[in-house]
Parts: structure tokens; sequence; C-alpha cells
């Protein structure tokens, strides 16, 4: 996706209303016009031709500039951007402006009331020319760069949007390896608990494929989600495996925003790193701090390695919030406690 190109100036109005103002100033103060060798017509006539030709000469400037390239020279080139724009305002300004004033003095055969008034003019006109140039340079200058800056926010935007679209593809597949996983216990043993089982991984993964789409997802359908992941691992783990809520009021949880399937990721981190047995229950407890969501258990590791799988684990989590919020996820083991830290956002 790429920013919209800077819209044209449109500066009709200014043109004309200062045109006729340049038009009576510069040949008046220079002493171009002699007002006592006109009529009050003629002076009428005069003062309307002279901004007629400032409008020419503005709008022709106007053009040529437009059509110069490169205003990034500015940045890697300035002594050439300079050279460029003089050279092209002088080229263009003092014949067409000579042309114009000198039309004029033959028609009407006034010779100023001063000796260097047509040199004058021409300075004057051209000194004019240099600001209205450097006021346009201006303009464009800051145009693009905001145009440039929005470009890059764009893309941005778009390069996070696929890491975190990438790194949600990769929870799906981790997700549904665990719970086959178990779902290969209950059928290996034969147990009754299997179809019950089927039946909750088909709402959770039903969840998962849901919320994908969505960076953030409320609190309230993370917590429901958790639910039916513990039910799926109560029918593996019975009694080992309980989950707590603590100060979650539930009216908070509909207008506090995390990423979704995070709960549920950690439960299995939990399970996969602990032991859990009826002498060593595993409990997930949650509870809010402000913002944050505090997810804990008791840290009693593992005696053997995890299972091998496609986990990505606590990394990938911290990654998908980080994308989607902007804040970061801690954790530490801390006196036989593990503790997840989650910032949550309205």
């Amino acid at each position: 996706m790429s920013a919209p190109a800077p819209a044209p100036i449109r500066d009709l109005g200014i043109r004309l209303w200062l045109s006729p103002v340049f038009g009576v100033l510069i040949p008046t103060f220079s002493g171009l016009v002699d007002t006592a060798r006109h009529r009050a017509s003629g002076l009428v006539v005069t003062y309307v031709y002279f901004s007629f030709c400032a409008f020419i000469i503005w709008t022709t400037n106007r053009w040529l500039y437009l059509r110069l390239p490169r205003r990034e020279d500015w940045l890697e080139k300035p002594l050439r951007r300079i050279g460029v724009l003089l050279g092209s305002i002088f080229l263009l300004t003092i014949p067409v402006s000579w042309l114009t004033l000198i039309v004029w003095m033959q028609v009407t055969g006034d010779p100023g009331v001063r000796p260097y008034a047509l040199a004058f003019s021409i300075l004057a006109i051209v000194t004019v020319v240099v600001i209205i140039t450097h006021v346009y340079e201006t303009v464009f200058l800051l145009a693009e760069w905001d145009s440039a800056r929005l470009r890059a926010a764009l893309l941005e935007q778009e390069r996070l949007r696929a890491e975190l679209t990438a790194l949600s593809r990769e929870v799906d597949p981790h997700f549904l390896f665990n719970s086959l996983h178990s779902l290969a216990h209950l059928v290996e043993h034969g147990s009754s608990d299997a179809v019950p089982f089927i039946e909750a991984l088909g709402d959770s993964y039903r969840y998962v494929l849901s919320a994908r789409e969505r960076p953030l997802v409320p609190l309230s359908e993370e917590i429901a989600a958790l639910r039916r992941q513990y039910l799926l691992t109560r029918i593996r783990f019975g009694g080992a495996v309980q989950i707590e809520l603590r100060d979650v009021p539930a009216e908070l949880t509909d207008g506090l925003r995390i990423p979704p399937v995070t709960l549920s990721e950690l439960l299995t981190n939990a399970l996969k790193h602990n032991t859990v047995t009826s002498e060593h229950p595993l409990t997930l407890v949650l509870r809010l701090e402000g913002q944050t969501l505090v997810v804990e258990n008791a840290f009693v590791p593992r005696p053997s390695s995890p299972v091998p799988g496609s986990s990505v684990g606590l990394s990938n989590l911290a990654d998908r919030h980080r994308l989607a919020t902007g804040q970061t996820v801690t954790w530490e083991e801390r006196n036989g406690k593990f503790e997840v830290r989650i910032p949550l956002v309205e």
C-alpha cells in the first residue's frame, strides 16, 4: 500500500489577487511610470497591463517550476538545486520582464522618472519571483516529507500486519498438535471421554479460526476459550489441573483487549513444562492488577525434557502481543512460582 501523491497547489485565487498588487507596486516604486504623463484612464490601463504581465510572469515561472525534477536534491546536492532554481528564474523571468516592459515603454513613450527604472523594475520582479519560488519549494517539500512519512508508516503497518499474521499462523498448528496428542492418548487407552474431547476440540478450534483475523479480542472471549481448553485438559488430567480467576471482575472483561489464543497458550506452556500429577496438581491463577493480567502457576519442572513439537512458546506470544499492542509481555520464575504479566488495552 502506498500513500497518495501530494495534491497540486491550488493557488489561482492567490495569483489573481496578488498579481494586481505587484502590477501596481513594482512599476510605481521603481520609478517606471511617470504619473504626470498619463490621464486617469491611461493610468488605469497602464496598471491593468502591468497586473496582466505580473500574472503571466508568475504563471509561466510556476509552470516551469512544476516541471523541474528532483526536489530531493536539497538533501543530496543543495547547491545544484539552488543553481537550477535561480538559473530557470533568470533565463525565463528576465527576458519576459524586459520584453513586456519595453513594449509598454515603446507604446506609451513614458521614459519613467528615474534613470535606471527599467533595471530596477526587472530586479524587483526577479526578487519577487525568487521569494514566490521559495514559498512553492517550502510547501512542496513539506508536502512530500509528510507524504513520505505517511508511506513509511503504511509500509511499517503492512510489515507488522504480515509479521503478526505469520506468527498467528504458527499458533494454529501448535494448538492442534497438542490437542491431537491428547486425543491420541485417550484413544490409545480406550477412554469414553474421547467423543466429548472431540466436541470440545471442535469448539476450541472454531474459536481459533474465528479469532485469527483479529489482532485483539475481548478478554471475556479469551477467558471463555480458556475454559474450553481447560475442559480438554481436564478430560486427560482429571482434577490435577485447575483454573482460578481472582480479582477478575466480569464487568471489566468486555472492555479489555488481548491477542487471541494467549491464555490457551499459557495453559499449554504450563502443562508442557511442569509435572502434573495428583501429587503435584497444576493451578493456573488469573488476576487483574489495573490493566495488567497476571497469570501464575506453581513451577514444578518436569524431570525429563518436554515432548518435541512445534511449540513457539512465550517468545511467540510476546511477539504477537508487541505487534498488536506495542506493549511488552514479561515473565519470571521466582520462589517456586512462574508468573506472566500481560498488559491489556482498552
